[in-house]
């Protein structure tokens, strides 16, 4: 026991405690933080008084994002879903989709029964069930019984209730396996969802050696289409069967009851793994040629609005001859440009969310280190088309290193209630990544007959290198005057040994890296030609040059330094 001076951080900020509290500290990997009655008394916290007004229903249910419940045990309201379908062909219309074209469209969707508002007791999808392969040795696992707020109580009462209905969970007291439900409240502060905590049987499992697709190539396919569509799967998992030997494994408990699951609840080792490689199998015959698949997102393209429609159509006869639904409220069957994971996409490039970027760039400067730790991570997803991003955010980055060294743990918890006070220079660098946001280009698609470059370079600190294509190589113009369209950025700091490192090795590894990250790229029937600023380094990769043996040794060791074919360029340095 010893008394300490607390500081509690709160979305308004700082709350610090004047006097000190008692406090018992034990020894255990848990970093949590458990605070008294009466030390919530003197905060003003009435814990008695918070959950009175929990268990009372609210008629004000917030500004979730899904708009409608996902989950009846009723029939289908058929024209409710109508006047979705025809609210979906009109913002098609909205969109620019061709108006000449709009009874097709119309005899198209209406031609499936495929479109849900709520998923009901329509039964699970026609593919293969998910198994599961338990490891050696295995044993049961039954999670200790947790307590819940009321409002939770009744959240899982009438959720559980709901699904036994359905048909797709069953009460099932003598199950010998059993992890503990977590509801969640869904953005906006309204309804909740359920998840279970299935780490435990996770950790028992041998999981799937699944993929998931590489983005960066997959979206080469949509070069050149105008037309597109999105489509949701409505309550993706559930829609799918789970093998019936192992149900009464991914069991879960509530605070009354336990309940073995019929479809594949989400958060299982391999439930991710399972529903894209389903997905994929259903939807071959169109997949990487006018269809990509992210899980429970489908994105449609074509180039010319009759092969959209042909390929509409096979799409949606795909899904009724499996078995699967779609959300009528969440597919768009019409755009010319739209934002899928989390990218805008036309048929010219990709290019990152305006509304993300501003989002990103109203966020104040952060007070702690988990605010730092969440900006650099937001801002890491765009980097792709952002010029230096590392050399740009590597005074955040040594901040955020240097605060966390002495963490227990790396995680937002934790960072969160580390406070810091940016310096002059940790705030110019804050404001130059917000900048680079703006800056971002647009990545191009790559095009099978243009010229590709490599351009690298390197300081003492960091490497940085930028690959472009060349539509129309001008053979009689320098390098700065072709017409580049930019389609990668890679870029980072040398760390550890590598800052020992020669000159020469330093402005070598961003080729290196260039070789093994971006092959996909670089490796095209007519080679690419790659500029540097160190003279030497046509002497390294130009055979039949001297250098220093041990030197080439180094640098030609790596194997994909051998096999990129490319005409290497020196590019002088402006002074």
């Amino acid at each position: 026991m010893t008394n300490l001076k607390l500081s509690l951080m709160t979305a308004a900020g700082p709350v610090n405690i004047l006097k000190p509290v008692p406090c018992l500290i034990l020894d255990n990997e848990d970093d949590g933080f458990l605070l008294g009655d009466d030390v919530l008394k003197a905060l003003g916290i009435d814990i008695e008084r918070q959950l009175e007004l929990l268990a009372t229903p609210s008629g004000d249910d917030g500004d979730d994002d899904e708009e409608v419940p996902e989950v009846s045990a009723g029939d289908h309201d058929a024209e409710a879903i109508r006047q979705a379908v025809e609210a979906m062909i009109q913002r098609a219309l909205d969109e620019g989709f061709p108006v000449n074209k709009v009874e097709r469209l119309r005899t198209i969707v209406y031609a499936h029964d495929v479109w849900r508002l709520v998923l009901g007791d329509d039964p699970p999808a026609n593919v293969e069930p998910m198994g599961i392969r338990m490891k050696t040795g295995c044993r049961p696992y039954k999670a200790k019984a947790r307590k819940y707020a009321p409002e939770y109580q009744a959240f899982l009462e009438t959720f559980n209730e709901m699904l036994v209905k359905l048909g797709w969970v069953y009460e099932n007291p003598t199950s010998r396996w059993a992890c503990a439900a977590l509801p969640v409240r869904k953005r906006g502060g309204g309804e909740f969802r359920q998840t279970v905590d299935y780490k435990p049987f996770n950790a028992q499992t041998e999981p799937m050696a699944g993929l998931m697709p590489n983005l960066h190539v997959d979206l080469e396919n949509v070069r050149g289409s105008n037309h597109f569509g999105l489509f949701d799967f409505i309550k993706g998992y559930w829609q799918l069967p789970l093998a019936k030997e192992c149900q009464e494994l991914l069991s879960y408990m509530t605070h009354r009851k336990i309940y073995t699951p019929k479809r594949v609840p989400q958060g299982s080792a391999d439930a991710a793994l399972y529903f894209q490689s389903t997905i994929e199998r259903c939807f071959a015959a169109l997949l990487y040629k006018h269809l990509l698949v992210w899980i429970d997102d489908l994105l449609l393209y074509a180039a010319d609005i009759d092969t959209y429609l042909d390929k509409l159509q096979e799409m949606l006869e795909l899904t009724a001859t499996f078995g699967l639904q779609l959300s009528v409220a969440k597919s768009c069957v019409y755009k010319q440009e739209v934002k899928w994971c989390g990218k805008v996409i036309n048929g010219e490039g990709v290019k990152h969310d305006s509304e993300r970027i501003q989002a990103l760039r109203s966020m104040p400067y952060p007070t702690n280190a988990g605010e730092i730790q969440q900006f650099l991570c937001s801002t890491n997803w765009m980097r792709d088309s952002i010029v230096d991003y590392a050399r740009l955010a590597r005074p955040l980055q040594d901040t955020l290193d240097k605060v966390m060294a002495t963490a227990s743990r790396r995680t937002k918890r934790a960072a969160t209630g580390i406070s810091i006070a940016l310096t002059v220079q940790e705030c110019a660098a804050y404001n130059a990544v917000k900048q680079a946001l703006v800056d971002a280009a647009t990545l191009a698609f790559p095009k099978p007959d243009a010229e590709m470059v490599l351009l690298t370079d390197a300081s003492d600190i960091g490497w940085s290198v930028i690959v472009t294509q060349v539509p129309s190589w001008k053979s009689d113009a320098d390098i700065q005057d072709q017409q580049h369209e930019l389609l990668i950025c890679l870029g980072g700091t040398f760390t550890g040994a590598q800052k020992n490192w020669s000159i020469i090795e330093k402005e070598a590894y961003p080729i290196i890296m260039a070789c093994d990250k971006l092959s996909y790229l670089l490796l095209r029937p007519g080679g690419f030609r790659m500029y540097c600023d160190h003279r030497n380094l046509i002497h390294v990769f130009a055979p039949g040059h001297e250098v220093k043996k041990h030197i080439r040794g180094k640098l030609l060791r790596h194997p994909t330094s051998a096999k990129c074919g490319s005409e290497t360029r020196h590019l002088a340095s402006s002074t």
